[in-house]
């Protein structure tokens, strides 16, 4: 303020004396000002006012809780909304400062807060149900707040159930341990008599021509009697019955059986429904509705080798452990081709469909089969789709050279051969550091730089070999365990057209398998690998995989109705390393009687998992039908997947929950020392209303804390600005330097 002063009183011209005071003053003001901003003043202030206790009903939004109630005329829904209001009045009559507060949530989805009176009410949908999530979400949403009285208001019933070794806590801190906990079912616990399905079990995926078997439980509830009825099962597709049974059914639970195979592949929906009883009730838990992932019959590969050996048995014996794949082995005598299991004769293909018969081919040795097989005609076959496998013969020592093969079977293989010589070893097996993305590798724990095969025998002897340009190696072959010095490519794989083919180099491929360093009794699962990895080879081999593009990941293909669908997928490139910053999006339609799908709906991603490189999908319920769905990936042109089935079933667990699982709700209440009403009838409303009255209503004093700092926020900086521009204008205005 002394330097303003002063600079005002040497100011040319000089200022008058008003207008010096007020020069000064605007500029000490905008300089205080700044130094209280610097100090950081806070002004505090204690606010205490009265807070009546809160009553928080939390009610079950679920589709089950739609179903008929204590009358026909009236749902669970309604019921509980009457016993909400019914028991808000009764507190009310009593004068208690009660503040009442309805949430509704079904433990998979967000608490929603809604009032009595809000002029819609929208019914319950939702599907699924999890009561230890939905209380550990209103302790969690609830925390701050002074609830008194928490009641859970449910038919009992859940679809998800999950123990608390899952880590689905209910929690012993906030609300739940402050406030006292109430438990009221509605919905009839006892009903009339009434017949029902359960625990249905049947495979999810099977292979065309082979036996489904169904297997489920039949019960009988609340009969006045013991009888032992006669009861019809069926198992049906659409109108056509595949399967019938009657059987006797007593008063408990009877368990059957039905089986049917087959004819056509791709996801058949079923439907398993039981006879009713005389003027049943309710019809809905009667029926179960089933989707089965029929795949075509097994894939069949053909072994042809030039002489039975270890090599053939350890080949066989990876493809037995492939439920998908069925093996026929084929070796070469003084007579002919022959068949291992039976020794008959084995006729070679002759047209491009009957080598076609098989999915993969694998050629143990040439020498063997040279002559005695068309290879141009094989090489028709691969470009048409078949997989090829080629290793070479047996070797009888180092000095021999294989037998060349010819020149059409030379031209199919994926490796250009150095005069069919051997490398003598020994060698020492390891992935190729550019593989680990290959399906070959599928199951296996890959880890840059690692070395799977670590602990393998070595080699004798492998093939001298180098790939042609297009195709890759997935194992090598080094004279020194350390991986350093030359490598010899060892196992090179690639796509040839539509078909997939594959050389193996090395000689005694079996000893990599059955050899064991480790301690008696003690796997070692590096040598395992081998057996994996072969086994992988082979599924390669005959069906294939997609290494790039679009690909969903662990979907379930069979939803029901008023459950909410969620995908994932996956973007590769053609290298097989997932796409991160890709646009993706899921295009689902619905084919309508066989005609052109109509008009789509697409969706955009959720969530991206980076930890998997997978993008995620949460698609709304819809309704029962067939659909189709396929990823699409934008980018300077668009990226399709594969389109693929989704069913929606007509049948939902919810429409099954008739009843009111008293026991659920006993349990979950005395989980948290708190008690159960019986909420059907009016006596358990009476009970619930004396208990909340016995509980202490009593307004409670908060002391709220408000601080406020005068120097934050645009007002202070705008006053500042404010004076120092008044000041700059009124020395303008007369003239001051």
């Amino acid at each position: 303020m002394i330097l303003t002063v002063r600079f005002y009183g040497q100011s040319r011209p000089g200022p008058s004396a008003g207008l010096r005071r007020t020069l000064v003053g605007l500029r000490s003001c905008a300089l205080l000002m700044l130094v209280l901003a610097l100090a950081g003043p806070i002004l505090s202030r204690l606010i205490r006012h009265d807070v009546s206790g809160q009553l928080v009903f939390l009610v079950e939004d679920s589709a089950s809780m739609a179903l008929q109630g204590r009358s026909q005329h009236q749902v669970r829904w309604d019921q509980a909304l009457a016993t909400i209001a019914q028991v808000d009045s009764a507190l009310a009559h009593l004068d208690l400062e009660v503040e009442t507060r309805v949430f509704r949530g079904n433990g998979l989805a967000d608490l929603q807060e809604f009032g009595l009176q809000d002029p819609v009410i929208v019914d319950p949908l939702n599907h699924g149900t999890n009561l230890t999530a939905l209380l550990r979400k209103a302790s969690n949403r609830l925390a701050a707040d002074p609830v008194r009285a928490l009641v859970l208001v449910s038919d009992g019933q859940e679809t998800v159930r999950l123990s608390d070794a899952s880590g689905d806590r209910i929690g012993s801190g906030g609300v739940l341990s402050s406030s006292a906990l109430f438990t009221g079912g509605v919905g009839d616990p006892v009903g009339s008599s009434d017949r029902l399905i359960k625990d249905v079990r049947y495979p999810e995926t099977a292979f065309q021509g082979d036996q489904v078997l169904v297997e489920a439980t039949v019960m009988h509830r609340s009969l006045a009697a013991a009888v032992d009825a006669a009861v019809t099962v069926r198992l049906k597709q659409g109108d056509r019955v595949l399967a019938e049974k009657t059987i006797q059914a007593g008063p408990g639970a009877t368990n059957f059986e039905l089986s049917y195979v087959p004819s056509e592949t791709g996801l058949q929906m079923l439907e398993l429904e039981v006879s009713p009883l005389d003027n049943e009730r309710f019809l809905a838990n009667n029926r179960v509705s089933l989707g089965v992932d029929i795949h075509k019959a097994r894939t069949r590969l053909l072994l042809l080798a030039e002489k039975p050996g270890w090599n053939v048995r350890f080949l066989a014996q990876a493809a037995q452990r492939e439920t998908r794949l069925s093996l026929d082995v084929v070796y070469a005598t003084e007579k002919g081709l022959v068949f291992a299991d039976s020794l008959t004769a084995f006729v070679a293909p002759s047209t491009l469909q009957q080598w076609l018969k098989y999915e993969g081919v694998v050629l143990a040795g040439w020498s063997g089969t040279n002559g005695r097989l068309d290879h141009s005609l094989l090489g028709q076959a691969v470009d048409a789709g078949l997989g090829l496998m080629v290793l070479p013969g047996t070797m009888v020592n180092l000095a021999r050279r294989l037998p060349q093969p010819g020149p059409q079977l030379l031209a199919l293989l994926p490796v250009s051969l150095e005069q069919a010589a051997w490398e003598p070893g020994p060698l020492f097996a390891r992935p190729d550091s550019l593989a680990y993305d290959h399906p070959v590798f599928s199951g296996l724990a890959m880890v840059s730089g690692a070395n799977l095969l670590a602990q393998a025998p070595p080699l004798p002897a492998v093939v001298r070999c180098r790939p042609r340009e297009g195709f890759q190696s997935l194992l090598v072959a080094m004279h020194t365990e350390t991986g350093q010095g030359t490598e010899v490519p060892l196992l090179v794989v690639g796509r040839r057209s539509a078909g997939r083919v594959a050389f193996w180099s090395g000689s005694r491929l079996w000893e990599m398998a059955f050899w064991n360093s480790g301690s008696a009794g003690n796997e070692n699962e590096e040598i395992h690998a081998v057996r994996q990895i072969l086994r992988n080879l082979l599924v390669w081999l005959a069906d294939g995989t997609r290494e790039s593009g679009l690909t969903f990941i662990g979907r379930q293909a069979f939803y029901q109705e008023g459950q909410s669908i969620r995908l994932a997928g996956q973007w590769r490139d053609m290298r097989g390393h997932a796409i991160v910053d890709g646009k993706v999006s899921l295009e689902v339609q619905k084919p309508e009687d066989g005609r052109p799908p109509g008009d789509s709906r697409s969706f955009p991603v959720s969530g991206f998992d980076s930890l998997r490189g997978q993008y995620n999908f949460n698609l709304p319920a819809m309704p029962p039908g067939r659909y189709t769905i396929q990823l699409l990936g934008h980018g300077d042109s668009v990226v399709e997947g594969p389109v693929e089935e989704l069913v929606i079933t007509s049948h939902s667990v919810e429409q099954t929950q008739v009843r009111q699982d008293a026991r659920r709700l006993q349990q979950l209440a005395e989980r948290l020392s708190g008690s159960y009403f019986n909420l059907h009838d009016d006596s358990g409303v009476n009970a619930l209303v004396t208990a909340l009255a016995g509980l202490d209503w009593n307004s409670s004093e908060v002391a709220n804390r408000h601080k406020w700092n005068p120097s934050s926020g645009w007002p202070f900086l705008f006053v500042v600005v404010l004076l120092l521009a008044c000041e700059w204008f009124l020395r303008r205005r007369h003239g001051l330097l």
